[in-house]
């Protein structure tokens, strides 16, 4: 992690607690949105490929929770919560087994067409299941963590845990062996490597990683709608990893930082605050496409 990674968590820790109840609001999105955002940085990192479907196990993930906790009751979080992940990693195994022999824009346009085509299916399809276009209301917190800043703490103590278990894993063999998947997927084939197994697993982690984000937000905010299955959710996913850096460790972590914090510092003031925000976002792109070629022609 950077030598400043640790500040930011301390500021995640304690600026909520010490800002009032709309703090405590934002820095529970940035961990909820954080978690996700760190699934889809983990999915390029280990293999290169970038997706526009995280949407489907995010909302997923809030969905399968939201089904469980309504229908038995506050006690099956803990089952919820372990469901929610297994759906995510099959889901996403389900979609590599289809979409692993594409790359690049192809794989990008089919993780779309599958987050849609859930959406449709949990906003039209089995609307009387997941109550259509109005969503699920009344999803009760977590026993022992209904107070706000109890289940803020609670997911910060979750992303850092799940920050330690991703270190861990690059400086694994696996994670080495991923990492050198991701720049030379050829060469990895051609030293003995199942290359397709390695991306499948990658693709079940990283699945499993969004549904846990999701899990965690729906029970914050109480309710769960098919708006985060939709592709805007996941453009979100994507922007907020690339903004990060895609490659580092804390990338979700700060993409969501800075697009959360920017989003409520500018609608305090403008109406227009899509417009600012864009021009962030095109000027984070410029300066990283800069670097990047200063970097080439350096080398």
């Amino acid at each position: 992690m950077s030598r400043w990674f640790p500040w930011l968590l301390a500021v995640l820790a304690l600026a909520p607690l010490l800002g009032g109840a709309y703090a405590l609001r934002l820095g529970t999105e940035v961990v909820a949105w954080s978690l996700a955002a760190t699934a889809l940085a983990f999915l390029y990192r280990t293999t290169g490929l970038v997706s526009l479907g995280h949407s489907a196990f995010f909302g997923g993930g809030a969905y399968a929770v939201a089904l469980l906790v309504r229908n038995i009751g506050a006690s099956a979080y803990p089952f919820a919560v372990l469901s929610a992940v297994l759906l995510g990693f099959a889901f996403s195994l389900l979609l590599g087994f289809l979409g692993l022999r594409s790359h690049g824009i192809f794989f990008l346009m089919l993780t779309l067409a599958c987050s849609q085509i859930m959406y449709i299916l949990v906003k039209q399809g089995f609307s009387g299941i997941t109550g259509g276009d109005d969503g699920l209301p009344g999803i009760p917190r977590p026993p022992g963590l209904e107070e706000p800043w109890a289940y803020y703490l609670a997911g910060l103590a979750l992303l850092l845990g799940v920050l330690l278990l991703y270190r861990a894993f690059l400086a694994s063999p696996l994670g080495q062996v991923m990492d050198a998947l991701r720049q030379n997927e050829r060469r990895t084939e051609v030293l003995g490597y199942d290359v397709r197994r390695l991306k499948l697993l990658a693709s079940g982690l990283s699945g499993a990683l969004a549904a846990l984000g999701g899990a965690y937000l729906v029970g914050y905010r109480g309710f769960v709608h098919p708006h985060d299955l939709s592709w805007t959710t996941s453009g979100l996913l994507l922007v907020m990893a690339v903004v990060g850096g895609m490659r580092p460790l804390s990338a979700g972590v700060v993409g969501a930082t800075l697009l959360i914090a920017l989003e409520a510092f500018l609608s305090s003031y403008t109406d227009l605050w899509n417009l600012f925000l864009g021009l962030f976002l095109m000027t984070a792109a410029w300066t990283t496409l800069r670097s990047r070629r200063a970097t080439h022609v350096g080398a």
